[in-house]
């Protein structure tokens, strides 16, 4: 009924311009969709700041429904964070009051008990990225805490507050200075690293993403310790490189090639440009082939290190990882100049490698086997 009733008020108001935004994006299937009402109410936000009918009326909607907010019922209150969040994105119609309003009602609202609520209240904190960087540092400090609250939070068992913070993040960074992000880089860095292993494409995707775009702070005063970070992350990248989702494949190849110029060596670094080109053809084997020979001329005392981290990978959800890392412990261990063979922990990468060929799935054992034979010599 009130669905049918706010259709008959846009008619009245003739308001077609809000009515065939509505209606061409499926609005009014959206908003008697239980999971998908608050996208609806996000159309319904934006076709509201490009009306010139309604626009000049929005600061008066924002004042009704703020007391919303606080309603027993979440709908209610999941209605008004997704009003607000989108509201933010759009700048808030270029209004500074507008937007300190706004931003303090979603801060008031990241406690709430509705995950949905506190979902949406980090997607509309992380929309300040929209709204300009002198906004961006007058809240930087407020929003970064946020995001990282976003990210701990307990009772999200979908990772959908987590997500949507690594996503609010990954645009703030774009946004600030590295003066206001150095105190937490390396909390960042290793907060999202779980990250990578999870279960969502959409979590691994987001977090690789964000990790990429910490690298902008990676040449300053914390450049010792990021190096560390990128050496620690650098296997998890390079096996999700072959991720069976297509989305992380791709978050993969954005960070690697903003990480590279970070690493010290020019020759991974190129590599990285050459060849991690978003949508190019990626044969995977040859170029984890070369790779392992780059990275066992330019970093020769964490090869035991980057092995060490493949095996661990044998453990992984997938077999496809699985099988990557099999495949980079072969070329890695295959390339290794005999008189520096002593400095690798051989006998627990080779029972590793024979549990392998015990595995349930044809192509793991496959790899495992492939992997073996490259240490044939060995």
């Amino acid at each position: 009924a009130a669905i049918e009733t706010f259709r008959s008020f846009l008619t009245r108001t003739k308001s077609n311009d809000i009515l065939d935004i509505l209606t061409e994006e499926g609005c009014w299937e959206k908003f008697e969709a239980e999971e998908d009402y608050p996208e609806g109410f996000t159309i319904l936000t934006r076709a509201l700041v490009a009306s010139s009918v309604a626009a000049p009326h929005i600061s008066k909607i924002v004042a009704s429904l703020t007391s919303a907010l606080s309603s027993l019922y979440d709908p209610q209150r999941v209605v008004v964070a997704a009003f607000f969040a989108e509201l933010i994105n759009q700048k808030c119609m270029d209004d500074a009051d507008l937007v300190e309003l706004v931003m303090n009602s979603l801060l008031g609202r990241l406690v709430d008990s509705s995950h949905k609520v506190r979902m949406l209240c980090i997607r509309g904190l992380g929309n300040i990225a929209s709204v300009g960087s002198e906004l961006v540092k007058k809240y930087s400090t407020t929003v970064l805490s946020a995001m990282m609250a976003g990210m701990d939070d307990k009772e999200d068992p979908d990772d959908d507050i987590t997500t949507e913070a690594m996503s609010g993040l990954s645009r703030i960074l774009c946004e600030i200075e590295e003066s206001h992000i150095r105190a937490i880089l390396i909390n960042v860095s290793l907060k999202i690293r779980p990250c990578f292993e999870k279960e969502k494409p959409a979590v691994r995707a987001q977090a690789i993403i964000l990790f990429g775009n910490l690298s902008r702070f990676g040449d300053g005063p914390s450049k010792a310790p990021f190096l560390e970070q990128i050496h620690s992350n650098l296997v998890s990248l390079l096996l999700h490189l072959n991720d069976p989702e297509i989305e992380v494949k791709k978050a993969c190849k954005f960070s690697l090639r903003l990480l590279g110029p970070l690493m010290g060596s020019e020759a991974i670094n190129n590599k990285f440009q050459r060849h991690l080109l978003e949508d190019a053809n990626l044969i995977y084997g040859e170029f984890l082939n070369d790779l392992a020979k780059l990275m066992i001329d330019d970093f020769p005392d964490k090869v035991n290190f980057y092995v060490m981290g493949c095996v661990s990978f044998f453990k992984s959800f997938w077999p496809e990882i699985k099988s990557n890392a099999a495949l980079f412990v072969g070329y890695l261990l295959g390339n290794l100049p005999e008189a520096r063979q002593n400095a690798i922990s051989k006998e627990h990468v080779c029972s590793a490698l024979i549990m392998l060929l015990k595995d349930q799935t044809p192509a793991v054992r496959c790899r495992a086997a492939e992997a073996m034979s490259l240490l044939y010599q060995y």
